[in-house]
């Protein structure tokens, strides 16, 4: 073959190949995306308990009745609280991949104060052995560990109990059950909380 009819064929060739190009790049161009704003976003879980741990609302977006995928279709920002109260929570969605814009939604978000934990000497360190108490009163030293303020009180004449929680037995108490009640002021984060303790003696 003669240079002029390479020369020729090549053009030919380069010229059928030009708009195949073309039509390929107009098809990517041409893709449109859809606006975030279109989305319907739903905020769940705006009321818990406190738990000494962040917390935050859950969230789900769907457009048309399809559920989009965080981190995929679009990324979400959330504040998170950590102490009970009631916040005003703004939730940002924006859209990425095949989705694109913003979608800004202000919510309350509640955490409910918890149920106070107590703790307390064991059963067996509040026992007393009636004839010990023939003799002379026995003090017993409640070990009572919460939160809030404790306040004591007794429910028997027999026994007396101070603001520190100890407990004066008087001497000739009969056998039988005795009780004190703990009274715990609610904090910030906890509820208040009234705790019986038994004291048997035998």
């Amino acid at each position: 073959m003669s240079l002029l009819k390479k020369v020729v064929t090549a053009l030919v060739i380069t010229a059928l190949m030009v708009p195949a190009v073309a039509v390929n790049a107009a098809g990517v161009n041409s893709v449109t995306k859809t606006k975030i704003a279109d989305a319907n976003v739903t905020v769940s879980g705006t009321s818990v308990s406190y738990t000494g741990k962040a917390q935050s609302p859950q969230v789900a977006v769907s457009v048309d009745g399809k559920t989009l995928v965080q981190g995929t279709d679009y990324t979400l920002t959330v504040t998170s609280a950590t102490n009970a109260g009631t916040y005003h929570i703004t939730v940002v969605v924006t859209g990425i991949g095949h989705y694109e814009g913003t979608v800004n939604k202000t919510v309350n978000f509640t955490i409910a104060k918890a149920k106070q934990p107590v703790k307390n000497a064991p059963a067996k360190k509040l026992k007393v052995k009636a004839k010990k108490l023939k003799k002379k009163a026995v003090k017993i030293k409640l070990k009572v560990k919460a939160k809030g303020k404790k306040k004591y009180k007794s429910k028997s004449k027999r026994l007396k109990v101070n603001k520190k929680g100890v407990v004066t037995i008087k001497k000739g108490t009969k056998k039988g059950t005795y009780t004190i009640v703990v009274k715990i002021k609610a904090t910030k984060n906890y509820k208040a909380r009234t705790k019986k303790i038994k004291i048997r003696v035998r």
